[in-house]
C-alpha cells in the first residue's frame, strides 16, 4: 500500500532539479490526492529532490525525484521498498495552486487531485 501511494505521488508531482520550470508551482505547496475509495494522500513535493507524502492513515513515505528530459522519476526511500520496487516515471508537466486533475492509478483505478497553497 505506501508504495501505491508513492507511486500516486509520483504520478502527481512533475518536477526536478534540472527541470523546475513549469512546476516550480509544487515546491512550497500541497499536492492532495483523493483515492477512489475516498482516502486522502497530502505530498510536499521539495526543489531539493525530495519528497514527503502523508497517507491516509497517518503513516509517512519519504523519496528522491530526479528529472531525466521530459520526465521526472520517482524512488520511495522510507520505508525501505519492495526489493524489487522501480522508480516511477510520468511526464513533466505544469500545476497552478487551485488546479484539480485526475489520473490513473497503477491498480487503474481513478485518483483525483488538487494543488493546494501551502504545506
Amino acid at each position: 500500500m505506501r508504495l501505491l501511494f508513492s507511486v500516486l505521488v509520483a504520478s502527481v508531482a512533475f518536477a526536478g532539479t534540472a527541470f523546475a520550470g513549469p512546476n516550480e508551482n509544487l515546491f512550497g505547496n500541497t499536492v492532495v490526492i483523493t483515492s477512489a475509495t475516498g482516502g486522502v494522500t497530502k505530498a510536499m513535493i521539495n526543489k531539493d529532490g525530495t519528497y514527503t507524502t502523508a497517507l491516509a492513515d497517518g503513516k509517512t513515505v519519504k523519496g528522491t525525484w530526479a528529472a531525466a528530459g521530459d520526465q521526472t522519476c520517482y524512488t520511495q526511500t522510507d520505508p525501505a521498498p519492495a526489493a524489487d520496487a522501480k522508480p516511477f516515471c510520468t511526464p513533466n508537466e505544469a500545476r497552478n495552486v487551485g488546479d484539480t486533475w485526475e489520473a490513473k492509478a497503477p491498480d487503474g483505478s481513478t485518483m483525483k487531485f488538487a494543488l493546494q497553497a501551502g504545506q
